[in-house]
């Protein structure tokens, strides 16, 4: 009988885990779990009192899918897996000097083409 009582109470125990697990997860856009959005961040390491650097951090777009056969077929390289990406970039920024070290400050992000995927 008490055997009974404790493994009823366990399964219970794991139950309400369970549950109020899969509720933070469904609380949260899973797709960027990790990862915030795509917005200027003050940049600790050359900032300095009342001259703030900032730079662009946070995550856009990605995928990746199977390539279409006739598109394999063009291919110099025939690739298995075809991805897509944007990256977080500046879209302005001005030139600063800190500590005679030239330096982009950046002052507004978007997400567009990578370009360390170009070649």
């Amino acid at each position: 009988m008490i055997l009974i009582i404790k493994s009823a109470g366990a399964t219970i125990l794991l139950l309400s885990v369970l549950i109020q697990t899969g509720q933070l997860y469904l609380n949260n856009d899973i797709t960027n779990f990790g990862c915030e959005e795509c917005k200027l961040k003050e940049n600790n390491i050359f900032s300095k009192p009342g001259a703030p650097v900032y730079q662009c951090m946070g995550c856009c777009f990605s995928r990746a899918y199977p390539t279409p056969l006739r598109s394999k077929k063009t291919m110099l390289v025939p690739k298995n897996i075809t991805s897509e990406a944007t990256c977080c970039v500046a879209k302005e920024f001005k030139r600063v000097i800190v500590n005679d070290v030239k330096l982009v400050n950046h002052t507004d992000c978007h997400c567009s083409t990578c370009y360390y995927h170009k070649s």
